[in-house]
């Protein structure tokens, strides 16, 4: 029961803050803990790192921290973590848009059995009269993917 003085907006407004900051301590120590695990070699800690730092859950964001643990996860076969590098090439995040490279990596992430990867590639490859470069930079690249395979947030 609220003591008098205390509306129930100012109880529901308190819940709610604190019920925030128990969300943000979660995305903090979250990132803490894939942190600490990518640090040892753990693949799929190494790709939620790249998202995490990808869309600053827990962290900042920071592109080439993102890309640069999606790569510790892409060496260690992870099929997630090739499409969202290709998505960085094609878009130009940080870099000039670079068809190639994008391309080499959503074939890889497509060998790997990325159904994300395989449904754009096949899109690409149904473009009359255009090499896959050429398409790639054409079309609009599909969103990165988290943890779980859902579309993030544009990292742009």
């Amino acid at each position: 029961m609220l003591k008098k003085g205390h509306s129930k907006k100012t109880f529901f407004f308190l819940l709610a803050f604190f019920c925030l900051q128990l969300i943000a301590v979660s995305d903090k120590d979250d990132f803490v803990y894939d942190l600490s695990l990518a640090t040892q070699g753990i693949s799929v800690s190494q790709y939620n790192t790249g998202v995490n730092y990808s869309i600053g859950r827990g962290i900042n964001k920071d592109v080439e921290k993102a890309v640069y643990w999606y790569q510790r996860a892409n060496e260690q076969g992870h099929s997630k973590a090739p499409f969202n590098i290709a998505i960085f090439y094609v878009d130009g995040i940080n870099t000039n848009p670079d068809p190639k490279l994008a391309l080499e990596y959503f074939l890889v992430a497509e060998e790997r059995g990325n159904k994300h990867a395989k449904e754009f590639l096949d899109k690409l490859r149904k473009a009359d009269n255009l090499d896959l470069k050429e398409a790639c930079l054409l079309y609009t690249s599909p969103s990165p993917r988290d943890q779980r395979g859902s579309r993030m947030p544009s990292s742009a």
